[in-house]
């Protein structure tokens, strides 16, 4: 999944996946975390089997579809109710977007970041 993101959401990955399965003294902590990490930041996955849940934040100074991410979350984890946080960040980045570098616009508020919760499979 993480290896697809990039490409669903018109990023372009430069990173290989990292992904852990994290084992604790507690099996209720246990789960899988794992990143890849795009040209504009990265992508990041957290899941809490035990609990049906996962969290995944896309970082970028690039614009991207938060509908998107959560069609991609929810048709592969099977979820039956989906968080979305869409928050602003880096606002103040002096880094050009792609789609307005030739118009010479400067990039300041459109980093996004999503955070896609309680993604339970269905049962």
């Amino acid at each position: 999944m993480l290896d697809e993101y990039p490409d669903r959401i018109g990023m372009e990955k430069v990173s290989p996946v990292f992904l852990k399965d994290i084992k604790t003294g507690s099996p209720l902590d246990d789960g899988m975390s794992g990143f890849v990490i795009i040209a504009t930041s990265h992508v990041s996955l957290h899941a809490w089997p035990c609990y049906g849940m996962v969290n995944i934040d896309v970082f970028s100074c690039e614009e991207f579809s938060p509908d998107e991410v959560v069609r991609f979350a929810a048709h592969m984890f099977q979820a039956r109710d989906v968080e979305l946080n869409v928050v602003e960040r880096a606002t103040r980045s002096p880094r050009l977007t792609t789609s307005r570098a030739d118009t010479g616009a400067l990039y300041i508020s459109q980093a996004n970041s999503i955070l896609t919760g309680c993604t339970k499979r269905k049962t």
